[in-house]
């Protein structure tokens, strides 16, 4: 039977070549020509003729050339998308004939927010090891504003940390939103920390969020659910949020003015008490701190998980039972 959908793809297929496209992704992580070839180990001029070859079969522009360089143009763009796609389901290919044949081998990347770096990740990587120990995991940490492209362009394999109620505020365009997946896995509670050695760690009975507004805060960053969910805790409790206020995520920046400035912070409550067990805070106890918010995984609904992240998701089960 004529398909004309099915010929059409294998008309392109037939002009693409898979070294075209490694190639034109490489040219746009480096910035520039000049460090593709190098990272490659290509001459520039074989860089540019395959990106003007790919040009030339797809009959479209991808590069705006000037004298200050190559910017991607609106089809670039899209396209881009797809080749990473493209590549990235290259890449499943080869670690699931590799685990066929092993069981054991290939490459997860895997995207966390700070909520899930203390110890869902840490036990389910863990876990992982100890059925898979050849695979490769590289982990990536960031808000969801960047996280959720990147596993829409196939940088990362799932991400993990706290669900946002709408993802479509980390996707400016909503490209691509239908094609998210969350999957919740247990209920995290926010803490409020400060250093062992501040005042208020000493104090038995509970404490106000407006006996603490007035002074210095580490948030979350905004691009984060947890951020959101953290402004809705001070909107319960009638109160604005903070005026001296640090928005971060990285950890041993946050530890570093916990502890040496005093600084007040709030923070998932696994990670808050990992801290406080190896005595670098103290969680303050509260009179309402009752916020919960929803913890696991998101991934791609429009295909298929390759072996590995399939092995990964049953070992976060396993971990977040233990939450």
């Amino acid at each position: 039977m004529h398909d004309p959908e099915l010929q059409s793809g294998l008309a392109l297929a037939r002009r693409l070549r898979l070294q075209q496209l490694a190639i034109f992704t490489k040219v746009i992580e480096s910035g520039s020509v000049l460090a593709a070839s190098r990272e490659l180990a290509m001459t520039q001029p074989a860089i540019s003729k395959s990106i003007q070859d790919l040009e030339q079969q797809l009959g479209v522009t991808l590069f705006e050339r000037s004298k200050k360089g190559m910017a991607l143009t609106d089809v670039g763009r899209q396209f881009e998308h797809h080749a990473k796609l493209m590549l990235s389901q290259l890449r499943y290919l080869s670690e699931d004939l590799a685990s066929w044949k092993s069981g054991t081998a290939g490459h997860l990347i895997v995207g966390t927010l700070i909520a899930a770096s203390a110890t869902m990740l840490p036990n389910a990587l863990g876990m992982l090891r100890r059925i898979a120990p050849q695979v490769v995991v590289t982990v990536k940490v960031g808000a969801n504003s960047t996280l959720y492209p990147m596993l829409l362009k196939g940088d990362v394999d799932i991400v993990l940390g706290i669900l946002p109620e709408d993802a479509s505020v980390f996707l400016p365009d909503r490209r691509g939103l239908s094609s998210l997946r969350h999957v919740p896995l247990y209920e995290e509670g926010l803490n409020v920390v400060v250093s062992a050695q501040h005042p208020l760690a000493r104090r038995r009975r509970p404490v106000s969020l407006a006996e603490l507004h007035d002074l210095e805060w580490i948030v979350p960053t905004r691009d984060s659910a947890t951020y959101r969910a953290v402004l809705k805790f001070f909107r319960e409790q009638q109160l604005p949020m903070p005026e001296h206020v640090i928005e971060s995520v990285s950890i041993l920046t946050n530890l570093e003015l916990i502890v040496q400035w005093n600084m007040v912070c709030i923070m998932p409550s696994s990670v808050a008490r990992r801290f406080e067990a190896l005595g670098l805070v103290k969680v303050l106890a509260f009179d309402h701190l009752s916020e919960a918010t929803s913890m696991g995984y998101t991934i791609r609904s429009d295909r298929e998980q390759s072996v590995i992240v399939q092995s990964f998701i049953r070992a976060l089960r396993e971990a977040s039972a233990q939450e």
